[in-house]
Formats: structure tokens, C-alpha cells, sequence
């Protein structure tokens, strides 16, 4: 009770204590968030036109967006650019990706892959996996899956789990046009070859059906070996259910032709 006596009696000291109070409160709003940020933004700014490279990609991310400022994408590309010519990692993956996905610049591929390898080559696992994803897509390129799994297996030993997943990706579609190579360049074989191929064992695991499916196939296309060999498998009931006309009416058509061993089996000849 003294104390509030003593306050209420003492009109200067009152009249004081308000005036703390205020300047306190105008303190507060000096300092409050939005002045901060202000500051914080004119410093970026000071600091981006001295030439500093992390404040010019800050400025120009703020403007990409338009956070605090007003939105200008040409000026924001400006920054980055400056920003990224001086080894600023950040900068480069920005630019790749805005240029991979022309969504606020014209798209351009080049450009993109430019700027990606920049990062790449400084260790950025996300520009490394953007690069693997690029070449593995075909994304403005031609598809190289090789190139694609060097870059992959670099974001991938950073712990990047796209680039994981992208890998087993590639592995099936290496498998794929590998097995498409190989079989452009194996030589192209007829019915006949094919059905001796399976008849024999040559290279395959020797079956009696499918050798029959191509000797049918050869002899549907007037070929007599394939004629002959099909009455083969008809008369022993191999690969096909036992059949002897028509393995006759196999080794007439093949005698035809002038088959030699056909002409004896119609002769009945059971050893030819």
C-alpha cells in the first residue's frame, strides 16, 4: 500500500514510468518480425549486389517466388546465373531443374544438363539423380542407359533413394535391350533350322514338341526337309501324338519334292 501511495503522490514519476512504457512499446514494433525481414532483406540485397554468391541465389529465390518481394523471374534468373558461375552449388541445381521443367523459363534441355553437371561434379547427390533421371527417360535426349547408371550410382552412393529405385529400373531395362541386341544379331533361322535346333539339342534344351511346332510351321510353307522331319515325329509319336496317315501324307508331300529318304519311307523302308 505504500508503494502505490507513493507512485500516486509523485506525479513526475508517474509521468515517467508511462514514457518507459511507451518507448518499450515502440521498441517492440521497431523490432517486430516484418521489420526484421525487411532488414534482413535489404541486407541480402547489399550483400547479392557486392557480389556475394549465396546472398545473390537468397535474392533470387525470394524473387522466383515472390517472398517479400516483388515477383520477377528474369531478374531472378540474373542472380542465379551470377550466383552460379561463381560455384555456388545451390544455383546450379536451381537453374537445371527450372530449365528441366520449363515451368518458369522456357524449357531447354542443354541449358539443363549445363547446369546439373556443375552441381553433379561438386557432389550434389539431387543434381547427380537428375542427370541419371534425365538420360534414363530419354528427357530431351536420347535415351543412354550408361550414362544414365554412372550418374544414378553416384546420387545412389550418397543415400539418395530415388536413385536406388531408378537403378533397379535400368537394371531391367539394360536386361531388355540386351536380349533385343543379342537376338538383331543372331542370324536369322528358318522353321527347318529352328526344328532341327530343338530336334538335336543344339544350344537348347532338346524338345520334341517345339521341334514339331517348327517343322509344321516349315512344312505348311512347302519346305520338304521340314516335311520330312514332321512325318518323322508323327509316325514315332514324339512331341506329337502318334499319327501314321498323316505322317504318310508328310512324306508324300516331301517325296514330291524329290526327298530322297521321304520316297523310301513311302517304299517301306523302316530304317532309312
Amino acid at each position: 500500500m505504500r508503494l502505490t501511495i507513493v507512485v500516486a503522490e509523485d506525479k513526475t514519476q508517474t509521468t515517467s514510468w508511462y514514457l518507459g512504457m511507451l518507448g518499450a512499446l515502440l521498441l517492440i514494433v521497431a523490432v517486430s518480425p516484418q521489420s526484421l525481414y525487411a532488414a534482413s532483406l535489404a541486407e541480402i540485397r547489399e550483400a547479392a549486389e557486392a557480389g556475394e554468391a549465396r546472398a545473390q541465389y537468397q535474392l533470387a529465390i525470394r524473387q522466383l517466388s515472390g517472398d517479400g518481394v516483388k515477383q520477377d523471374i528474369d531478374s531472378a534468373v540474373e542472380w542465379l546465373q551470377l550466383s552460379a558461375e561463381q560455384g555456388y552449388v545451390a544455383a546450379q541445381y536451381k537453374l537445371g531443374i527450372l530449365y528441366r521443367e520449363g515451368k518458369q523459363v522456357e524449357r531447354d534441355t542443354d541449358f539443363s544438363i549445363e547446369y546439373l553437371t556443375l552441381a553433379a561434379e561438386q557432389g550434389s547427390a539431387l543434381a547427380q539423380y537428375q542427370l541419371g533421371d534425365i538420360y534414363l527417360q530419354g528427357d530431351g535426349v536420347s535415351r543412354d542407359l550408361d550414362e544414365a547408371k554412372e550418374w544414378l550410382e553416384l546420387a545412389a552412393g550418397h543415400g539418395n533413394d530415388k536413385a536406388v529405385a531408378a537403378l533397379k529400373k535400368l537394371s531391367e531395362l539394360k536386361a531388355s535391350e540386351d536380349a533385343e541386341v543379342a537376338q538383331a544379331a543372331e542370324p536369322t533361322l528358318s522353321p527347318y533350322e529352328q526344328g532341327m535346333k530343338y530336334l538335336r539339342g543344339s544350344g537348347v534344351s532338346r524338345n520334341y514338341k517345339q521341334a514339331a511346332e517348327w517343322f509344321q510351321q516349315g512344312a505348311e510353307q512347302g519346305d520338304a526337309k521340314s516335311q520330312y522331319q514332321l512325318a518323322e515325329l508323327l509316325r514315332k509319336g514324339r512331341g506329337v501324338k502318334r499319327d501314321k496317315k498323316l505322317a504318310s501324307k508328310w512324306y508324300a508331300a516331301a517325296a514330291k519334292q524329290g526327298h530322297i529318304k521321304a520316297k523310301k519311307r513311302l517304299d517301306g523302308c523302316g530304317f532309312c
